[in-house]
């Protein structure tokens, strides 16, 4: 107690100084839960934003760095067997971090985050990141898991937390896993305003999955959900003809006012007009699917990302400049076209040769997208400013090379995080 009461007799600076010598941000973490007075000082914005200056500024604080995995996973019945013969881990996915990255200055690998001494996280893919919590795709450990071949976990790279589902059993059926959500528990709040809940704690927020398989068998896509609650999947749901719709964009969905979004093109209708394009919605309180076209024609590469002022909006990539379609919360059918003239951020090579697109493109943050060109430039654009921002270089392709890594951004606020994770704690703390 004489300690804690000479820590508290620091000035704020100080603090800050000590704090910034931390070993990580999972230490911190771990510090702030030892006590009520260290827990309302590490949900204080303030402080927080204070502690973390060394993390850039803008959008590009935001991003903490990559995951990839560096061996090309094959068919699994050849993963498990490397996995059998070897006994150990060969293969863990890697973190690249950004240049001010506080995760860390040199690469690492997901498993040295995790607080477990499982091996399970040793052969896995990385698919997607949402809210500090990355989905990845597992290899089971014997050749008798092969029929379930949608093996999947989640992990908190931050709090070290792990969470393996239950193996997705398609009874033998031919698919293919099309796309997918992360569903945090804070996903059911409609209009983005309300205060962190008490459930809100220092462990994983992590609530559910949702996944789209197609079905050889019929070409159809289904709707599966996974609760964290119950650890169970749901019976699935048939919410896309495959023959006639296909997925553009990203496979991870944008998660926006309580719903999941997924772009699909319309390729029978597109084959004799411009291409078009509907959303897919997956209620997030509800899992209720809906399947509504656009009221306009796609062109370029379209994806979905969420404007700076919170509205959904689909980008139309093309090489030198972007459409942007912004759908109006005061008469939803309504979307408003703005064009943006995409900077100049690197030569333009001539890729013709070559099947593989240049660059590619992601949603990033709110009013913003993340590209990643073959030069191994990172880039932010800022869809308001209009600001291309070059923020790391990597050594290696992060997408789209001769081992078809593909890489998942992982991006978050860190003051943010901190406040949602800590705060119900802070009042339910009587210590």
């Amino acid at each position: 107690m004489e300690a804690m009461d000479d820590m508290a007799a620091l000035t704020e600076d100080i603090l800050l100084q000590i704090f910034s010598r931390v070993g990580s941000i999972k230490d911190l973490f771990k510090f702030a839960v030892t006590c009520r007075r260290w827990l309302r000082r590490f949900t204080d914005p303030a402080f927080l934003r204070g502690l973390c200056l060394d993390s850039g500024e803008g959008h590009r604080a935001r991003l903490l760095g990559f995951f990839f995995q560096q061996t090309r996973f094959y068919r699994c019945e050849k993963m498990i067997s490397m996995r059998v013969a070897q006994q150990s881990s060969v293969c863990p996915p890697t973190f690249l971090p950004a240049p001010w990255s506080p995760l860390g200055l040199t690469d690492r690998t997901l498993t040295s985050f995790l607080a477990t001494d499982d091996d399970t996280f040793n052969y896995a893919e990385p698919l997607a990141a949402r809210c500090g919590i990355v989905l990845m795709r597992l290899v089971p450990r014997t050749a008798l898991m092969i029929a379930c071949s949608h093996l999947l976990g989640v992990c908190n790279p931050i709090t070290g937390e792990c969470h393996v589902l239950p193996p997705l059993n398609l009874s033998g059926l031919h698919r293919y896993l099309t796309s997918y959500a992360i569903i945090t528990s804070t996903d059911s709040d409609l209009d983005g305003k309300q205060p962190p809940s008490s459930s809100s704690s220092g462990r994983s927020t992590f609530s559910q999955l949702y996944l789209v398989v197609q079905h050889k068998k019929d070409c159809n896509e289904y709707f599966y959900s996974y609760s964290a609650a119950t650890r169970s999947w749901s019976a699935p749901t048939m919410c896309v003809d495959g023959r006639r719709f296909s997925l553009v964009g990203e496979r991870s969905a944008v998660v926006h006012k309580g719903a999941a979004h997924w772009l699909f093109i319309d390729r029978v209708s597109s084959a004799t007009q411009d291409d078009i394009l509907y959303k897919l919605t997956a209620a997030v309180d509800t899992s209720e699917i809906s399947l509504t076209r656009l009221p306009f024609g796609a062109g370029g590469s379209p994806l979905l990302c969420v404007s700076g002022d919170g509205k959904l909006s689909v980008a139309c990539v093309f090489p030198i400049h972007m459409r942007v379609w912004t759908q109006q919360d005061d008469t939803p059918a309504t979307w408003l076209r703005t064009v943006i003239r995409i900077p100049l951020a690197v030569p333009y090579p001539d890729y013709s040769h070559i099947c593989q697109p240049r660059e590619k493109w992601f949603n990033f943050n709110r009013g913003s997208m993340l590209v990643l060109y073959r030069s191994n430039g990172v880039f932010i654009l800022d869809l308001e400013k209009k600001v291309m921002e070059k923020v790391m270089d990597c050594l290696l392709p992060l997408f789209s090379d001769k081992l078809n890594r593909t890489a998942v951004a992982y991006e978050m606020d860190l003051v943010e995080f901190f406040v949602l994770q800590l705060s119900g704690l802070c009042r339910g703390s009587t210590g």
